[in-house]
């Protein structure tokens, strides 16, 4: 009996190809192997629909809610559980639908690593263009190497598996491999990838995977490989290859620094980045309606802590608020950041779709006392900015792209490895580059010592916020126990009768982290379907 492929309409409406070929066809819920494999338009579309393994940003409970960047009351049954180290490889599995559908990422990966093995076993003898074969095969590399990346960079190392098992197959006994072995087996995958794929996919080709994007991919992986985490006897070999890694990007042709931080993620052919998801109006998404403040309609999602408010310096000195110096007046909070605050975080104050936002009480429009009600207002004080399209209505979905990787985080990675090879003068050069740059222009930085390697950390933080970085980052440097061990914290501010304000500090939830939170737990069902062949991550019961 042949075996059946389904493609689902939803998918399909996600593909590159017309769909006018599509209707003149067998019915679309049901295609054979043989169909698929020896056709161009449905082998690209077969490729089309594994670009969906990739872990977006945008859901409506975003990463950044299990760190120390937002909170969200949507989902936050979920973002509690990682909040206050309640995680267990018993309710891991929470996250596999809904609104975090794309933290646990377990099944998920595995589901689509069999459909990309499937390719790879049927490639050979399938009869389509050469030129095609050649393409999607490395592109197929490229989602394959990204997924493994996802999987390791959440539980350590995984079973790499390289075939595809049959559904009716009751032995599932696979042992892990070492994070080392991951990582070699995506750096091959790449290296193969790069082999076939043009440096950059443009035109009606645009979003596909390219050389560019597999150099982008194997950079960020030899940095993870190269931390604390991964790299306990501090090896600087490791350190090296990322760093050359990590300049090769920097030094790809055709990219530079935006001048304008918000555009980078509102516009499809941004100068500064290279790799992205783009989104259309049949297939988009809904940030804005996800986290626009409650007095526009919106449901007020993933709300930045004040955490993270804290954190961005003041524009003329450098310092951070709490610093001796820094120039910040507690009075007025929200003057004299730097720029990259009021493109990322809306606060009391802030302009947002014509009017200035009012999370003031009593009686602001995006207040719990406002017009539209309390089940979808902020409870930190403080709005999502960065990514929100205002030229786009909350009742549409949303076509804003979601950016894997942008050259801004190459610099910051080529830093980070230049630090921890002793070149401090290379890693404060290319900060500042980052920070120096057109429409940011942030004072440079001048530390050296561990001085320094806080400004760094400070200074990803600042720059990849609500990027999906800062939980790995936080992890992989060993020093999330510092750092999420901290309350959340947002404002509450009151709007006097003289029209002035005051801000007090609220505690928005308790936070507790645990060693063993530095990994995600295997899910238990998973341990019980290898027969125990699998073994779980440290200190899970």
């Amino acid at each position: 009996m042949k075996n059946i492929i389904y493609i689902s309409i939803s998918i399909l409406s996600f593909l590159f190809i017309s769909c006018d070929d599509f209707l003149d066809r067998k019915p679309l819920d049901k295609m054979t192997e043989e169909d698929v494999f020896n056709d161009d338009a449905l082998l690209t579309a077969y490729v089309n629909a594994c670009y969906n393994a990739y872990p977006s940003g945008f859901e409506e409970a975003m990463m950044s809610s299990t760190t120390d960047e937002t909170y969200t009351r949507h989902g936050k049954e979920s973002s509690i559980i990682v909040s206050r180290g309640e995680m267990t490889p018993d309710n891991i599995t929470i996250f596999d639908s809904g609104r975090f559908s794309n933290f646990n990422y377990w099944e998920k990966a595995y589901e689509y690593l069999r459909n990309v093995n499937t390719y790879f076993e049927k490639i050979d003898d399938a009869n389509v263009s050469e030129d095609l074969k050649d393409r999607l095969t490395g592109e197929m590399k490229f989602i394959r190497a990204f997924i493994y990346s996802n999987l390791i960079w959440r539980f350590g190392g995984v079973p790499i598996i390289t075939r595809s098992y049959d559904l009716n197959e009751s032995d599932y006994s696979v042992p892990r491999n070492t994070y080392d072995q991951c990582v070699d087996f995506i750096l091959a995958d790449l290296e193969d990838a790069i082999e076939r794929l043009p440096d950059k996919m443009e035109g009606v080709n645009s979003g596909r995977a390219s050389a560019d994007a597999c150099k982008a991919l194997r950079a960020r992986v030899l940095l993870y490989a190269a931390s604390p985490l991964n790299n306990s006897g501090n090896d600087q070999t490791k350190w090296g290859k990322a760093r050359d890694a990590s300049l090769e990007v920097i030094n790809l042709p055709g990219y530079e620094l935006s001048d304008d931080y918000r555009a980078i993620f509102l516009e499809n052919n941004n100068k500064e980045v290279i790799f992205k998801r783009e989104y259309t109006k049949a297939n988009g998404h809904r940030m804005n309606l996800f986290n626009s403040p409650n007095g526009y309609d919106g449901w007020g999602g993933n709300c930045p802590l004040q955490n993270l408010v804290d954190d961005y310096e003041m524009k003329a000195t450098g310092k951070q608020p709490e610093e001796e110096g820094s120039g910040y007046d507690p009075a007025n909070p929200y003057e004299g950041r730097d720029p990259r605050f009021y493109a990322s975080v809306l606060y009391n104050g802030a302009m947002y779709r014509g009017r200035e936002v009012e999370v003031f009480i009593p009686k602001g429009k995006d207040s719990s006392e406002g017009d539209v009600g309390s089940w979808n207002t902020s409870l930190t004080g403080y709005y999502l900015y960065k990514f929100m399209d205002e030229s786009q209505p909350l009742s549409e979905t949303n076509t804003q792209p979601w950016v894997f990787f942008r050259l801004a985080e190459f610099y910051l990675n080529y830093a980070e490895a230049q630090y921890h090879l002793g070149n401090e003068a290379e890693c404060r050069d290319a900060i500042n580059i980052v920070r120096s740059r057109n429409g940011v222009e942030m004072p440079p930085v001048t530390e050296s010592g561990n001085n320094l390697l806080e400004r760094l950390y400070n200074e990803r933080r600042i720059e990849l916020s609500f990027e999906n970085h800062r939980y790995f980052d936080l992890r992989r440097w060993l020093i999330a126990e510092t750092y999420e061990n901290i309350d959340a914290m947002g404002v509450q501010v009151i709007k006097n009768s003289d029209g002035t304000f005051k801000y007090n500090p609220i505690t928005v939830l308790e936070r507790k982290f645990l060693p063993q939170h530095y990994l995600l737990p295997i899910p238990r069902a998973e341990i019980l379907k290898s027969k125990n062949t699998l073994k779980q991550n440290p200190d899970y019961n």
